[in-house]
This record gives C-alpha cells, structure tokens and sequence, in this order.
C-alpha cells in the first residue's frame, strides 16, 4: 500500500482516501452500490442519518451515501477513520465515529464490540497509564469510558436480540477483574447467550462467576456438580471450587463429596488446592490452607 499523500492531514489521508477511490471508480462501484442500496431498502435502512456535528468535515463529505440508502458503505468508511482513531489514541474521535458506525449499521454485531472494545479496554487503559492528568481526573476520564463501553454492548445487544456475541463479549467485560467487575452481570450475560445458542462450554463461565457470588453458593454447588458428570468439563478450577464451596455452606459430612471423588486422590488434591490457593481471580478459598494443613 502506498503511503498516505503528505499534504493531507494525518487523521484523515485514510477515509478520504476512500472518499477519493469511490470518486474515481464511480462506473465500476454503480452496480454493487445499487445492489447494496437495495438490500438495505428492504431492510428499512435506506434514510437518510444524521452523522453529528455539522463541523466534521469527513461527515459532511460523507453524507451524500446516506442520502443514497448506502449506509453499511459509510460505515465502512467512518469505521477506516475509527481505526485511525485509534492509532493515534483520539478516543473522542472514536467514541464519536463508533456512535456514527452502529446508528448507521446496527445490525452488525462486530460494530458493536469493537466499539466497546475500544472505550472499555483501550482508552480506559490509555487514560489510566496518563502522566498529564491527577489521578482523580484519570479515575473519571476511565469510568466514563468504561461505561460507554458497556453501554455500546448493552445497546448491541437490544439491537440485535438474537445474537449471543455481543452478550458473550458484555460478559467478559462485567468479570474484567481490572475494570470494576460485576459478577452477578456476567453469569446473567453468559446464561442469556447460553439461551441464544452461545456454547456449552459457556456454562462452566456461569458456574466460575456464581462461585464468585456470596449468596449464590447452593446455585453455584448445583450447577458445578452438574458440569463435573461431564467429564470434559473437569477442570482444575472447577475441582478446587467444588471442594471450596462445600466448605463454603459448610455442608454436613454426609452431603460432601469426598476428595477422592473431585480429585481422584488426596495427592492430586493437596497439588491442585495449593496452586489454587494462590489464585487472583478473585475466587473463594474457603478450607483449602486447613486441608493442606492436615494432609
């Protein structure tokens, strides 16, 4: 690829270059074009969108495809000025063009995480390893970016209510030990996309953030002792939070189930608790250092 024309600013060489590639193949874009405009007819797309401010100049350029019905192209582009935006750590700008890019194709799932990919994670983590801000300034800056990320997804999802993507991908951002967990949100998420056909292997997902729910232990053990009669599902950790949960609701010795049956032996127990025991998962460790006390 030939770098960008250096009279043009850096944020911009890369849409208006499409801009300019879309100028200069009109003929040969016309027939695909129609055909697109007619696909997102049928599907109710083909209005025209407000873009925002009438001082972005690549919006105003652009407006002439959404008058045309060519929505999923304008967010092709408006999403080659996102990536830009991100390469040069201009969240606002992102934040603005992934508004734009999910108003004008809201039902492309991927829009919608990487839009919340990119304020949840990135920006978040660009703005808390900031030097020219007080910390308070950075904790406020990374909250709200946080939160429009999970609002990206939680706007995803209600555009697209039979996707399970983007709740798999709003699950692993409420359990984000570094970005404000929210355990209780997770396992919900993980059951809903379970609902809409997410793997089965998700469940062991709901089962590892339940075990994190003080209040939740009973569902937690249940479900547990579900996965462990599938024998692929017999992980270490889910082992270790089957002993652990037991302790946990402090279980009569006749409704245990015996370190032989989790682990295969004590020796394997005593290995796997004592690795777990030093876990920063946030995951209980009720009764392991008195085991490996006494074994």
């Amino acid at each position: 690829m030939s770098a960008p024309c250096p009279s043009l600013p850096r944020r911009a060489a890369t849409p208006l270059a499409a801009l300019a590639m879309l100028a200069a193949g009109g003929i040969l874009l016309h027939a695909p074009s129609r055909a697109a405009a007619q696909r997102e007819q049928a599907a109710g797309l083909a209005r025209p969108v407000d873009l925002g401010p009438r001082q972005d100049a690549l919006t105003r350029r652009l407006s002439f495809l959404t008058l045309g019905g060519l929505r999923s192209l304008t967010a092709e582009i408006l999403t080659a000025d996102a990536t830009d935006a991100w390469m040069m750590q201009d969240w606002p700008r992102a934040q603005r063009r992934w508004e734009q890019i999910t108003t004008l194709a809201p039902q492309r799932p991927n829009y919608w995480m990487r839009a919340a990919r990119d304020m949840a994670r990135n920006a978040v983590s660009h703005t808390l390893a900031r030097d020219d801000l007080e910390p308070p300034q950075q904790a406020a800056l990374a909250a709200a970016y946080l939160e429009r990320g999970v609002r990206f997804l939680q706007d995803g999802a209600a555009a697209n209510p039979q996707s399970p993507l983007i709740l798999l991908e709003l699950a692993t951002l409420y359990e984000d030990r570094a970005r404000r967990p929210q355990f209780a949100k997770a396992a919900e998420a993980y059951q809903k996309a379970l609902q809409l056909g997410a793997p089965p292997m998700y469940r062991r997902w709901v089962f590892y953030n339940l075990a994190r729910i003080r209040g939740r232990e009973e569902e937690a053990l249940r479900l547990g002792r579900e996965l462990f009669a599938e024998p692929n599902s017999r992980t270490p950790t889910l082992r270790c939070l089957l002993f652990v949960l037991q302790n946990r609701l402090n279980l009569p010795q006749a409704e245990r189930w015996s370190v032989d049956t989790i682990f295969g032996s004590t020796q394997k127990a005593r290995r796997d608790l004592a690795l777990f025991a030093k876990n920063d998962l946030r995951f209980p460790i009720t009764g392991i250092h008195e085991f490996l006390q006494q074994n």
